[in-house]
């Protein structure tokens, strides 16, 4: 069996192309698992991305008369029914690095597979190792995995081994590929605004920023106005394995050199964008590997000192998560999340300081309401910058970011706060600027003062610090 989980591709994936080393004939099985559909993590954006991506994967496989057999059932459950009528002594999927409700998941298929005498081979697709390692090694195994360079798609051939037995056929799910199918249904606004998520669209999307879009990466990814634009917009494909980072490294790299000895403004803009971007790749896997390192940091703070921070409550959670704190850019970005499942990384940032430092939420209680609304969830990457931005993940800087800063830098029409907020629509700039200090008729002033609010908080930590 091919078990595909978050590496819906042909290209670049080990997996894949283990399997079809190994054996003659390779079954390719995704399990829509109601565990995991019922997950707090989980969000409608995943269920559209596993189905839309799914979709386009067996579209692709049609071409050479190849399918993916489609189950639904818990692992290893599903898998045993396959056993009874389909032989399979193998199971060949992608190391995953997630949370502990897929890791307790793990666990049971490996005893399964263990009982029932069938290998299962776990295969790295992401510069992530198991086994502790320390940030030097690290970074030169990184860099090592990066160089070595995306593995090829199978050839046609090799594609058309991927059978389905009809003997499966009975067991396979007759339920529409849609998210409302399977329990969650998305927004009319979600439906309008998502990213669309497939390998073919990758693809275009990758080949868009390399050559058009990514030449304003270098200072326009602070901007909610640009980051639509100017950011690499590739964070759904990595997370749902659409594309890998090794394609992205390896596309960029090229790019790279497609400009060596280029001179003028041009070129030195996209060899610094290129050179950022690059540069994110590496830290995205820097931030999944200290979720694998230390997975503890789901329910308690990697630095142990911050679990003396006296406890907060909840009071303004649901406020803030309906984009209702009288913040303008705040409430901004949070229905703009709530519609298109993105925000550039300075407002996620800037939202879970408001939550945590500002409003006192307890971090813990913004983990998994965030993860059901990013499209581009990734659990090592969201809760390690869940921690970084709240405080408590180790020795950084203390970020407590004002959201009347942020305005006035980046949004300083307040085009993104009238595009997303239509009671400020028709008035003028300066007043939305200014409504902290004078609030405007007809909108919600902020819950706290962010100032004292944020003093207060800042002092319990620097507490323990000292």
């Amino acid at each position: 069996l091919w078990w595909i989980k978050q590496d819906f591709r042909l290209a670049d994936n080990p997996a894949l192309t283990a399997a079809l080393a190994e054996a003659s004939s390779v079954v390719p099985v995704f399990l829509f698992e109601p565990r995991l559909l019922a997950a707090e993590e989980t969000g409608p954006l995943h269920v559209a991305a596993w189905c839309e991506a799914l979709g386009d994967l067996r579209q692709r496989l049609a071409a050479v008369g190849a399918d993916v057999l489609v189950l639904e059932g818990d692992a290893p459950d599903a898998f045993e029914r396959l056993r009874q009528r389909v032989s399979f002594d193998a199971i060949w999927s992608h190391e995953e690095i997630g949370t502990a409700l897929t890791y307790t998941r793990d666990r049971s298929v490996r005893a399964w597979a263990d009982a029932a005498g069938v290998a299962w081979h776990e295969v790295m697709q992401v510069g992530v190792f198991r086994g502790g390692i320390d940030r030097d090694t690290r970074g030169r195994a990184w860099n090592a995995f990066m160089r070595a360079g995306p593995l090829p798609p199978p050839e046609a051939a090799d594609l058309a081994r991927l059978a389905v037995p009809p003997e499966a056929q009975p067991l396979a799910a007759d339920t529409p590929l849609t998210p409302e199918a399977f329990g969650h249904p998305l927004t009319p606004a979600q439906r309008a605004h998502r990213q669309r998520v497939s390998e073919t669209a990758a693809e275009e999307t990758l080949q868009g920023f390399l050559t058009d879009r990514g030449i304003c990466y270098s200072g326009g990814i602070s901007s909610p106005n640009t980051a639509f634009v100017c950011g690499s917009r590739l964070s759904v494909h990595l997370a749902w394995g659409t594309l890998s980072g090794r394609q992205a490294y390896a596309a960029t790299a090229a790019r790279q050199a497609e400009l060596t000895g280029l001179r003028g403004d041009e070129a030195t803009r996209w060899r610094r964008s290129l050179k950022s971007f690059k540069s994110r790749l590496h830290w995205r896997d820097h931030f999944v590997q200290r979720l694998e390192t230390a997975p503890q940091q789901e329910f308690e703070p990697l630095n142990a000192a911050y679990a003396a921070l006296p406890t907060p409550g909840d009071e303004h959670l649901d406020a803030w998560l309906a984009g209702q704190t009288g913040w303008p850019l705040v409430d901004a970005c949070m229905r703009c999340l709530d519609a298109t499942g993105f925000l550039n990384f300075r407002m996620r940032a800037m939202v879970t300081s408001v939550a945590v430092h500002t409003l006192r939420i307890d971090w813990r209680k913004t983990l998994y309401p965030m993860a059901r609304r990013w499209a581009d969830y990734v659990p090592g990457i969201h809760i390690s910058q869940t921690q970084m931005q709240a405080g408590v993940g180790g020795s950084n800087q203390l970020r407590v970011y004002s959201p009347h800063k942020q305005l006035a830098d980046h949004d300083p029409d307040a085009a993104f706060v009238k595009q997303w907020i239509p009671a400020l629509a028709d008035l003028p700039a300066e007043a939305i600027l200014r409504h902290h200090e004078d609030p405007v008729e007809g909108y919600p002033a902020p819950l706290v003062d962010w100032a004292s609010s944020s003093k207060a908080k800042k002092s319990d930590y620097y507490a323990i610090k000292r």
